[in-house]
């Protein structure tokens, strides 16, 4: 269940999504442009604590206001600590995410990207270590700039990323995928 132990029961929230990010994203390369931003500090996370899902989408859109407002931050997580711990109502909620996009031509700027501890991509089952790609402490929303999603793509093959990420994780094999993402249950 998303809020309670995961990677390090211990340490708060934030943190935890952040030894994610460290240990995971950029240690497994996951996203191959995750470590600039963030050893710049160009990385915000947030946590919403509320168990209301309005809650976690008003929290979301603020800090999608936020990104508009703050050029130098790069991107944005949004993690809900208590609420959206069932998987298919964390995907069933990210229609109203999206719909935040579509408020004054935001999605000309921005993306989305989400993030769940028992995601899963279609077709898969719940073991498929392919699914770690995806797998964070705490249900994750995170805000891209399309301007940094474009230069990606111009700088490498983006789309190749997903499928090498899920071959990489299956090489890993299950138990060095559970060791990696303790919070995955």
């Amino acid at each position: 269940m998303a809020g309670k132990d995961s990677t390090d029961g211990d340490l708060p929230a934030e943190a935890q999504i952040s030894q994610w990010i460290e240990q995971c994203v950029i240690d497994l390369s996951l996203c191959p442009f995750a470590a600039v931003p963030y050893r710049a500090g160009r990385v915000r996370i947030v946590v919403c604590e509320s168990t209301s899902e309005a809650d976690f989408l008003a929290q979301i859109e603020r800090e999608l206001i936020s990104l508009v407002d703050d050029p130098a931050a790069e991107t944005t997580l949004i993690a809900a600590k208590y609420t959206l711990a069932e998987f298919l109502d964390f995907n069933d909620f990210l229609a109203a995410v999206e719909g935040l996009l579509q408020i004054d031509d935001r999605e000309a700027d921005f993306q989305m990207a989400s993030f769940h501890p028992q995601y899963r991509f279609a077709g898969t089952g719940d073991s498929d270590t392919g699914n770690y790609t995806n797998r964070s402490p705490f249900p994750v929303v995170q805000w891209l700039r399309t301007e940094s999603v474009a230069k990606a793509a111009a700088a490498t093959d983006t789309l190749a990323i997903p499928d090498a990420n899920i071959k990489k994780l299956n090489a890993m094999g299950s138990a060095a995928c559970r060791a990696r993402f303790p919070w995955v249950k």
